[in-house]
């Protein structure tokens, strides 16, 4: 199910904590979108995917922190896309260190079992790149991440192991 609600007095710096505590609660996912709306006013619109388990204690809680009258729910149907997630070892080199850690890559498969797509998980790269940073490294995360996923794309119908050279 997807519920929607509308708020338009909800201060910016309230936006965390609720999308935190709905996560914390079951939600399955959250998307808090910007909007205008009668009269020229700012409004956020939150759509929370929730399970009929799960509806009353989240839709209660949005209601409570939200201060919203009421929400819709939508009956939505999920397309699941087969998809298979492998950890894979990145090695960056430099001329004076190496480093090595893991990296989870979701790979997006099609009927075929071929692979149409992949992405490298957000948590492991943020690790990889502090790490990194902590070693005098200086790499940003969006070009780790290239990176990485571009190696991956490489290694996608091998066993081999991800190696990024820095010089």
């Amino acid at each position: 199910m997807l519920l929607m609600i509308t708020v338009d007095d909800l201060p910016t710096e309230g936006l965390p904590y609720v999308i935190e505590r709905t996560m914390e609660r079951g939600a399955k996912n959250i998307h808090v979108l910007n909007g205008i709306t009668k009269k020229g006013r700012v409004e956020y619109i939150f759509l929370v995917e929730v399970t009929e388990k799960k509806l009353e204690d989240i839709s209660a809680f949005l209601a409570l922190e939200l201060g919203t009258l009421g929400m819709k729910i939508f009956h939505t149907d999920h397309i699941m896309l087969p998809f298979e997630i492998i950890t894979r070892k990145v090695t960056v080199e430099t001329n004076t260190n190496q480093f090595e850690a893991e990296v989870r890559v979701k790979y997006l498969k099609n009927d075929d079992e071929q692979i149409i797509s992949l992405k490298a998980e957000y948590e492991d790269i943020k690790k990889i790149a502090l790490n990194l940073e902590s070693k005098g490294i200086q790499i940003s995360l969006s070009k780790l991440k290239t990176i990485i996923e571009a190696e991956a794309y490489k290694k996608a119908l091998s066993e081999e192991n991800i190696k990024i050279s820095v010089n």
